[in-house]
């Protein structure tokens, strides 16, 4: 299922920082929304987590201002409760149109609540029937999977373990989009969006950085944000880079809130190449905020990545124009390229790499990753440096 909402932020010149205040009301609005409040918890992340600000109480990381804004659209309100499996009655499997997927609809306290996301397969997980419930219901067999399901509840070991049930309302409708354990910490966007934005002020006040906040995409349920270090670094003629930090969460207990450096060569014609490294920190949503807060030391490590990525990219001859035989080498790899890379993908790149046509318009390999960005940026991010690696240690 699509998220039921989504808001975009890309930096533009001259956008604002935000000041104390209003990051504060990042935590102050989780409370609003969210249900129950987690007074405790939010008073342990700002304990934790201080903002640093300049004399103006401001925090020099532009675009937070109107990005913050855009955060706070997202109103819907959550709920979570934790709840037996048999909780919940009158348990039944639809069809959603026009997809070939199933939801799980049921009943709690009088109020009719359906699935969205992966909480069907994590609630039919419990009692190890999410493949099978999924080959029944594709096959016309509901009624085996209910009355086998209906067997399973019955088993008083099996659901008797309570979990937490995460609820969102949309459009006067109860949907569970997710079930977590009892230890389940609530890092959930606004509290981990505040928690990066105090570690970059930290970060930027201690080595004199300013950065800007360059893009930020928030669902209902899920959040990436990309900070960027303000000045571009000259490394060659015409070739700059940029190096910040990319945060992704998930309110929906698939994996812990990640930190990871990433960077943007450009030209002067603007054709860039991004990267991204490997975790540098992370938001585990099983610890207290004490403890992630010594995760976050890692930070100190941003510099020594970011003076090796620099010193890395000055050995790469991005404005060498590629020749035929540069091209056949890079057709070869891609055609041999294995998993993460989708078939489709490939076969894209592979349209881009075509000789005849690149020969012609005299491509350079910045110009040719630029080319590559446009499609691979929409897949797996590892992706792109995978054949970043491969294909600069082929042609340069």
């Amino acid at each position: 299922m699509k998220n039921f909402i989504q808001v975009t932020y890309k930096y533009k010149p001259n956008d604002k920082v935000a000041n104390l205040t209003e990051v504060n009301d990042l935590l102050d609005a989780y409370s609003k929304i969210y249900e129950p409040s987690r007074s405790n918890l939010l008073a342990d992340v700002k304990e934790n987590f201080p903002i640093v600000t300049d004399e103006n109480n401001e925090v020099r990381i532009l675009g937070t201002a109107p990005a913050l804004k855009l955060v706070n659209q997202i109103d819907n309100h959550k709920l979570d409760v934790q709840l037996a499996p048999t909780e919940l009655t009158n348990v039944d499997f639809k069809l959603v149109p026009p997809s070939s997927g199933y939801e799980m609809y049921f009943e709690i306290n009088d109020k009719k609540v359906s699935t969205l996301y992966n909480a069907k397969d994590t609630f039919l997980d419990h009692y190890s029937l999410s493949k099978y419930a999924n080959f029944l219901l594709q096959n016309d067999k509901k009624r085996n999977l209910l009355d086998e399901l209906k067997d399973l509840q019955e088993t008083k070991e099996l659901s008797s373990k309570k979990a937490i049930y995460r609820f969102i309302e949309n459009d006067g409708k109860q949907y569970l989009r997710a079930i977590v354990s009892d230890r389940y910490k609530f890092y959930d966007n606004p509290v981990a969006l505040y928690i990066a934005i105090a570690a970059i002020s930290k970060y930027s006040s201690t080595y004199k950085k300013d950065f800007i906040l360059e893009n930020l995409i928030l669902t209902d349920s899920k959040l990436f944000v990309y900070f960027l270090e303000k000045d571009p670094v000259p490394v060659d003629k015409n070739i700059t880079i940029q190096t910040g930090l990319v945060l992704t969460n998930s309110e929906l207990g698939d994996g812990c809130a990640s930190f990871k450096v990433y960077y943007i060569i450009r030209d002067s014609n603007n054709n860039r190449v991004v990267g991204l490294t490997d975790q540098i920190a992370n938001i585990n949503h099983g610890n207290k905020p004490a403890k992630i807060e010594t995760s976050f030391n890692n930070l100190d490590q941003l510099k020594h990545q970011r003076d090796d990525i620099i010193q890395a990219v000055k050995k790469v001859a991005w404005t060498k124009k590629l020749t035929r035989d540069d091209l056949d080498t890079i057709s070869h790899l891609i055609s041999h390229i294995q998993s993460p890379v989708p078939k489709t993908l490939k076969e894209n790149m592979a349209k881009c790499v075509d000789s005849n046509s690149i020969l012609e318009k005299s491509y350079t390999l910045l110009k040719l990753f630029d080319k590559f960005n446009s499609f691979i940026e929409a897949e797996n991010p590892n992706i792109q440096l995978i054949m970043e690696k491969k294909i600069i240690s082929l042609v340069s």
